[in-house]
């Protein structure tokens, strides 16, 4: 739930969220965690004529527990608390906003051939980097996605998850989310994030929400097996779930105001992926294959039209002492376009004992012609403190999702402190 800034509010979700975490576990057991404030620098979010400069402080308090009773039950544990200080340009009103959520936050029963869990949890489908067709479990916070990555996107579900694992390496997963958890565009503000695509939308129109309630239609669940074949590690999955990202509807309505209704449709996926080594390089596969979708047309009035799509990719890495580089080629299709072939490239490399880090990031659409690139640097202060700087830039235009983030451009430095 999205908090307003009085002091009141934000104190007593900070306490809610320290409480759970502290009187769940020993008084000695170890809390790990961190300590961030990241400052964001926007040129130009707005896509209005004129520039829109925007700066934001950004400051994160994370926990974290683990306690294992034996080989057979552990507690997880964690929780963060975020806070924004937003503030635009051309007498803009400051904003802030404040929110305090668990993380995951499971138990797990643990044996040699079956494990259970229960609880808020992110699960990692896929092989892919960042673009994963078939990691469909969790949802995502889009800002977070830009600014970090895909990993420190993900929002936990409520879930229960069991696994049998057989011999010869295979493992069969089976999950089950019975409360439906959108994608954001941003947890802290969302309506005036600079990362909200929603903020496009022309003065005069109103937006309405329908999301899924709580009812046996709208348990999500799936699973996938995975194992080893010939040194080729692979897996097959297939998901029922509902879309985490709204699909747009244009109203038609006699008088004005204009509505625009936001709508989950379910879609079923199956999926399959592999992984292997030939050499120093690693070679990655992932495909998945959506046979009930609904596919968001942009032409005329917006809508959803039922459908069907595909995504799939194949890439190759290699890593090196201090070094990995990767590239994926990515291909999308859907029953209203042509298909899009996406171009992803990815490098890491630590120096001076990995005290220091570089990581690039870069996607290019070549239909569209959009591309977004970022980079982040890190540097070890001392120990368990950190300074990091990040840039990250959009070209291009188009109606997808990154060509609707042009003049998104953004700088950050972040100081975090691991606890």
């Amino acid at each position: 739930m999205m908090l307003d800034s009085s002091p009141a509010r934000v104190k007593l979700s900070t306490f809610l969220v320290l409480a759970v975490l502290a009187n769940a576990v020993p008084a000695a057991a170890q809390i790990d965690g961190h300590i961030s404030a990241m400052v964001n620098l926007f040129p130009d979010p707005d896509p209005t004529p004129g520039r829109q400069e925007v700066t934001e402080l950004r400051t994160r308090l994370y926990l974290e527990h683990q306690s294992d009773v034996g080989s057979w039950f552990r507690i997880h544990l964690s929780g963060y608390v975020d806070g924004l200080v937003r503030r635009g340009c051309c007498s803009t009103p400051m904003r802030t906003a404040a929110i305090a959520r668990p993380s995951d936050a499971y138990i797990e029963f643990r044996g040699s051939w079956f494990d259970f869990r229960a609880g808020a949890s992110r699960i990692v489908w896929g092989r892919l980097d960042e673009f994963q067709p078939t990691d469909v479990v969790n949802p995502i916070d889009l800002s977070r996605f830009l600014l970090e990555g895909r990993s420190e996107a993900r929002l936990p579900v409520g879930l229960l998850r069991a696994r049998v694992h057989f011999g010869g390496a295979a493992t069969l997963e089976v999950i089950g989310v019975p409360v439906f958890r959108a994608s954001r565009f941003d947890q802290l503000d969302e309506p005036t994030s600079p990362f909200n695509l929603a903020t496009t939308v022309p003065a005069g129109v109103v937006i309405e929400r329908q999301e899924p309630d709580f009812r046996r239609e709208n348990f999500q669940g799936g699973g996938r097996l995975t194992a080893t074949t010939a040194r080729v590690d692979w897996g097959l999955s297939a998901y029922r779930g509902i879309r985490t990202f709204p699909t747009v509807t244009l109203l038609q309505t006699v008088a004005p105001p204009t509505t625009l209704l936001e709508t989950f449709p379910y879609f079923t996926m199956v999926g399959a992926d592999f992984e292997t080594v030939r050499g120093p390089w690693g070679v990655r596969g992932e495909a998945a294959y959506f046979v009930d979708d609904t596919i968001q047309a942009t032409s005329g009035n917006p809508r959803g039209i039922e459908g069907r799509s595909a995504e799939g990719g194949v890439g190759i890495d290699r890593r090196a002492g201090d070094y990995r580089i990767a590239g994926n080629v990515l291909a999308s299709w859907n029953t209203l376009s042509d298909p899009e072939v996406s171009v992803v490239a990815a490098a890491d490399r630590s120096f001076s004992r990995e005290t220091r880090t570089l990581r690039a990031f870069a996607i290019y659409n070549t239909a569209d012609r959009t591309l977004f690139g970022r980079v982040i640097a890190a540097i070890s202060l001392r120990d368990n403190l950190w300074l990091e700087g990040s840039g990250g830039l959009f070209t291009g235009s188009s109606l997808d999702p990154l060509g609707r983030l042009t003049r998104r451009d953004f700088f950050y430095t972040r100081l975090k402190l691991f606890l």
